[in-house]
């Protein structure tokens, strides 16, 4: 038997409820001293399915009014007997975590291009003239970053072949949400053959380490200082 990880939180408020569907058994909270770990039983790794993946995020979306969590990625399972141990050796790293993201949210914009669904390098002919290319979908992208006014960013270039050129995660602290919204909404409105679609707010996916699965062995690499990121 394992425990699915969905998420360790600090003051989880006293008004959150148990969601009645999971990725497993039962969501249960398992004490990690002043910590809880949101978790719940499965036989084995679930299958990275539509409904599975939906699940977990609706798991970790119920734990956003903590004052900060850890979202951890679907799949994170470790042997139930191992669940204790697991947790006392990531304990200095989910903290170090915990601090950089309290009272944060992450923020997420899409850049989808208007002309076709295909990747830069596979642009059809007929939007061949009119698609963005590399150089002006950095350009954005920096734009976005500089009006933004967020200290922590990440951004990602797409996988495959879609219409999504590109996506810009910010860490943004609760309060300034709808701030953030308005200091990009010039540079949106500006976009030509992009539309700037922002989405949120998010667990905070983009701003945690990675943690080791099935066991406790060593501990990953510390989680980057705060700071800005190149694009």
């Amino acid at each position: 038997m394992y425990q699915y990880l969905y998420a360790i939180a600090d003051r989880l408020p006293a008004t959150w409820r148990s969601p009645s569907a999971s990725v497993g058994g039962p969501v249960t909270l398992q004490r990690l001293d002043d910590l809880v770990a949101v978790v719940s039983p499965v036989e084995r790794r679930p299958d990275a399915n539509a409904r599975a993946l939906a699940l977990h995020h609706d798991v970790v979306a119920s734990t956003l009014e903590a004052d900060a969590i850890v979202p951890f990625r679907f799949g994170t399972v470790v042997t139930a007997s191992d669940l204790d141990a697991w947790l006392a050796v990531h304990a200095p790293l989910v903290r170090t975590t915990l601090a950089q993201l309290r009272g944060c949210v992450e923020m997420s914009v899409k850049l989808l291009r208007l002309h076709c669904g295909h990747s830069i390098e596979r642009t059809c002919r007929e939007c061949a003239d009119g698609a963005p290319g590399v150089v002006q979908l950095r350009e954005l992208a920096e734009r976005l970053v500089t009006q933004s006014g967020i200290e922590r960013w990440r951004y990602r270039s797409p996988s495959g072949g879609s219409n999504v050129a590109g996506s810009v995660a910010f860490l943004v602290p609760r309060p300034e949400v709808d701030g953030f919204l308005a200091r990009i909404a010039p540079v949106a409105s500006r976009a030509t053959g992009i539309a700037v679609v922002p989405t949120g707010p998010w667990p905070a996916y983009s701003f945690v380490p990675s943690f080791e699965r099935f066991g406790s062995a060593r501990l990953p690499d510390p989680i980057p200082p705060a700071g800005r990121h190149a694009i």
